[in-house]
Order: C-alpha cells, then sequence, then structure tokens
C-alpha cells in the first residue's frame, strides 16, 4: 500500500512539473510578442521630433510599449533605417516619397490627392511599406526673404530671383542642397538660375543666418513657425519644381500584421493637424524653446487623444 501511495505521489509531481515546465516555456514568446518596444522614427528638424514623440505617446496610452527616435537623416538614411527594423514608423512627406524614393516626375498643379495616393501604392508594392491617411497637412520646401528685401526687388515668385541669382547667397538643408530632383539642383533646372554663393547647414540654423545676413534667401518649410514670427515673406513655386509634400505615417506591414489594433489607432491622428497648427506646434518649439515631448503631450490632450 505504501509503495503504491509512493508511486502516485510521484507520477502526480511529474505531471506538476511537466504542466510548470510548459508554461515557463511558453512566458517569454508571448512575453517578447507583447513587449516588444515600437519604435517610432523620426528626421533631424523639429517638426519631426514633435510628431515622433506625438505618435509614441499616443501609442503608449493604448498600451504598446513605444519610444520616439528622432534625429535620424532623411532620404534613403531613415527609409533604410525602416526597412531594415531599426525603426517601425516614421512621418514622411508624399513629395519626397514620390520623387526620391519612387522617381517619379513633378509638374505645376499636379493634383496632391492622386500623388498621395499613388505614393501610397508605390511604397507599398516596391517596399512592403503602408502609408496611412495623411495627418492633414503638407510641408513644402519654399523660398523665403525678409518682406523688406521682397518689396524693394518686388519679389512676389521664385521666378523673381532669376536676375538676382547671381549676387545673393542662398542658404538652405543639408538635404536640399543634395542631389534630391525636388532640392537645388532641380530648382536651378527648372528656373534656369545659379545663386553666387549655396550654403548648407542644418535647418535650425536658417533662420539664425538669415537674420544675420549670412545668406540673403533661405529654403525652409511651409510649417516653420518662424516664417510669420519673423515676417518673411514666401515668393510662390510658379514653375511648380516642388511636388505636393503631404504628412502621413510610413510603417512596415509586418508591424501592422503583428499588431492588429494598432493601424485604427495611428489612424486617430488623420486629418488631424492642418499647416497652421503645425506651424504653431514648431513655433512652441523653436521660438518659445519649449521641450517637443511636452509640446506633443499638450497637443493630444487638448485633442481629447490621450487623458
Amino acid at each position: 500500500m505504501f509503495a503504491r501511495t509512493r508511486r502516485l505521489e510521484m507520477k502526480m509531481r511529474l505531471i506538476l512539473l511537466t504542466a510548470v515546465i510548459g508554461l515557463v516555456l511558453a512566458v517569454p514568446f508571448q512575453a517578447s510578442a507583447q513587449e516588444r518596444t515600437l519604435v517610432v522614427g523620426g528626421k533631424n528638424f523639429t517638426e519631426q521630433y514633435i510628431l515622433a514623440h506625438m505618435i509614441a505617446e499616443l501609442l503608449k496610452a493604448h498600451g504598446y510599449p513605444a519610444e520616439a527616435k528622432p534625429g535620424l537623416a532623411s532620404g534613403d538614411v531613415i527609409l533604410s533605417a525602416l526597412r531594415r527594423g531599426d525603426i517601425d514608423m516614421y512621418v514622411e512627406y508624399s513629395g519626397t516619397a514620390w520623387t526620391g524614393f519612387l522617381k517619379q516626375p513633378t509638374e505645376v498643379g499636379i493634383d496632391a490627392d492622386w500623388v498621395y495616393e499613388q505614393t501610397a501604392k508605390g511604397m507599398k508594392e516596391q517596399f512592403g511599406l503602408d502609408y496611412l491617411p495623411t495627418l492633414g497637412f503638407s510641408n513644402a520646401y519654399v523660398f523665403a526673404v525678409p518682406r523688406a528685401f521682397a518689396e524693394e526687388h518686388g519679389l512676389e515668385k521664385i521666378s523673381d530671383l532669376i536676375p538676382l541669382a547671381g549676387r545673393l547667397t542662398l542658404g538652405g538643408t543639408l538635404a536640399f542642397m543634395g542631389d534630391r530632383p525636388d532640392g537645388i539642383r532641380g530648382a536651378e533646372a527648372v528656373y534656369g538660375f545659379k545663386f553666387r554663393r549655396n550654403r548648407a547647414m542644418d535647418h535650425a540654423l536658417l533662420f539664425q543666418a538669415l537674420q544675420l545676413r549670412q545668406v540673403d534667401v533661405i529654403v525652409p518649410f511651409s510649417t516653420d513657425g518662424q516664417i510669420a514670427a519673423l515676417d518673411l515673406v514666401v515668393l510662390e513655386d510658379d514653375r511648380g519644381v516642388f511636388p505636393p509634400y503631404h504628412a502621413g505615417i510610413l510603417v512596415r506591414e509586418d508591424v501592422l500584421e503583428e499588431n492588429p489594433g494598432l493601424r485604427e489607432i495611428l489612424e486617430k491622428l488623420s486629418g488631424r493637424i492642418d499647416e497652421r497648427t503645425m506651424a504653431e506646434l514648431n513655433y512652441e518649439v523653436d521660438g518659445k524653446r519649449r521641450d517637443e515631448r511636452e509640446v506633443a503631450l499638450e497637443f493630444l490632450k487638448e485633442q481629447g487623444l490621450i487623458d
């Protein structure tokens, strides 16, 4: 009787041990799937810092471990980081993807919605990336000058710079002064001008360089808050060198597949931000020297997207 009881106890212990081992082996797999941190990338200018934090904080509010990783270089660098898995998503502009990644031409009056739709289709087919509906604003390259300078020379459109360019210094971002078709190379080809000097610099230095008269003309972004703050005149792109640049979240297909509810959460930002709002958010950081994450959180709370 004792031996039989002993064998029964050992059998029960074996069954219990097997169950515990099975549970222990299953836990790491489940935890890794649920706890993998989603990395929200961003380029190296103010707007992208704000948007990266905004997306990351929205995800965290809905239970997703997430972190913002802005400060990456534009173009192929950030696209490669996304495709490689270093980041899981970031905000891209339709014109940049259309001309830079998909190598498509642009023209005066090209329809912005059509470009966005075709860009989304192309990015999915060529790179396996989903381009979610636009956040609601366009952020284009613009030529800008001080108001007094514009009035002195009668400047209203970019072509008005043609007779003056040879005597002027142009300031632009490193990306704009690079080899992209919608950068200085494209502008020179379309408008037929050549500035006396082209100065490439970090985006954050453009307005300072203009105020210090180190440059005469700058090429910032249309949503830069300092354009209005410094009363600059934005010149009309009358020959259409710049395509539409509507902003939207670019995310890998596998990330959406692994997280079924993720798309719905990200699309809560769709259509929420117009150009004036984005410019105001940018100015909170650039003009008032506030923290990017703080500005992003404030916006999400005002919109009722987080508590």
